[in-house]
């Protein structure tokens, strides 16, 4: 019997075996593939997003969100050519709410990082958005 838990499960760990071995063979950097990034990094954000809604717990649906979330970053962090690391779990007290890689308008246009950085802190305190970085940048246009 299919058991889509299992499958979701799986499947994340079958691809960050992939991203490791690319990581490790030389495909990704010295072939120049952009697999990790455009199809494991893309795969593994997706199968964490369903993994949210098939999980049992709270702190099994806070991990899948937060893989999600870490997948999403990284990707972008690769594709807009800054090889960083975000800085998950950090105190959000002392941050100033921005996601760890920002895009070209954002890191252009200060007012766009403050209207970001309002929108995220508000539904996080919320806490009823899954992705409140998504959300805000779906809603936050960057000037022309």
């Amino acid at each position: 019997m299919f058991n889509d838990r299992r499958y979701t499960e799986d499947s994340i760990i079958k691809q960050l075996g992939l991203i490791e071995l690319h990581g490790k063979d030389g495909s990704a950097v010295e072939a120049g593939c952009g697999c990790i990034e455009g199809k494991h990094l893309v795969m593994l954000e997706g199968l964490a997003e369903e993994g949210i809604g098939f999980s049992k717990t709270k702190k099994e649906r806070m991990f899948y969100t937060k893989l999600s979330s870490l997948a999403r970053d990284l990707r972008k962090s690769i594709e807009q050519d800054e090889f960083t690391f975000p800085k998950h779990g950090s105190n959000p007290g002392r941050r100033k709410f921005l996601p760890s890689g920002l895009t070209a308008c954002e890191r252009e246009h200060p007012d766009v990082q403050k209207k970001l950085s309002r929108c995220i802190k508000k539904l996080e305190r919320e806490g009823r958005v899954e992705s409140p970085v998504a959300v805000c940048r779906a809603s936050i246009k960057c000037p022309s």
